[in-house]
């Protein structure tokens, strides 16, 4: 028995948002964290975010995240392995969405970024203790499943809103 709605969801899926992190490191237990400046904007207090962002329609989430950087910052850089896979259910304001975070290189604070100023307003190296109040919950579950990712070398799943 067929439960599945007449819609073709190969051909015709419906939309969502992909969105790719990396999780950058001075190597002295800091991570590069980018302010968002429409956050800021808008009077938000919590500004900052990993870098990466969405990718475009057919774009690799590797891809996107390299692109989302270089445009950013000006970094090129290569990515590890994948380190977080984040399933949001959609909310009044956005779409669903996947989110991967994916193991970055260090960098020191020395390194020379070029901000994209129209989507990016200060960066800097802060500790996992640091982010708390800076940053939405939802990145620090993705960041805590990160380093949970490393330590046991596996990939992590997490699903839902953190709010």
């Amino acid at each position: 028995m067929n439960h599945l709605p007449h819609t073709d969801h190969f051909t015709n899926p419906p939309g969502r948002r992909i969105g790719s992190q990396a999780r950058i490191s001075n190597g002295k237990g800091k991570f590069l964290l980018l302010e968002v400046r429409r956050r800021v904007e808008r009077g938000d207090t919590l500004t900052w975010n990993l870098p990466g962002g969405c990718a475009e329609a057919g774009e690799e989430p590797q891809d996107a995240c390299r692109r989302r950087i270089r445009e950013k910052t000006g970094l090129d850089i290569e990515l590890g392995r994948l380190l977080v896979v984040h399933w949001q259910p959609p909310t009044a304001h956005t779409a669903e969405g996947y989110n991967f975070v994916w193991e970055g290189p260090t960098i020191t604070a020395h390194t020379d970024l070029e901000l994209l100023v129209s989507e990016v307003s200060d960066w800097r190296f802060m500790s996992r203790k640091e982010m708390t109040g800076k940053v939405p919950l939802y990145l620090e579950a993705r960041f805590d499943a990160a380093e949970l990712a490393l330590r046991k070398k596996t990939t992590e799943v997490i699903t839902g809103l953190v709010a």
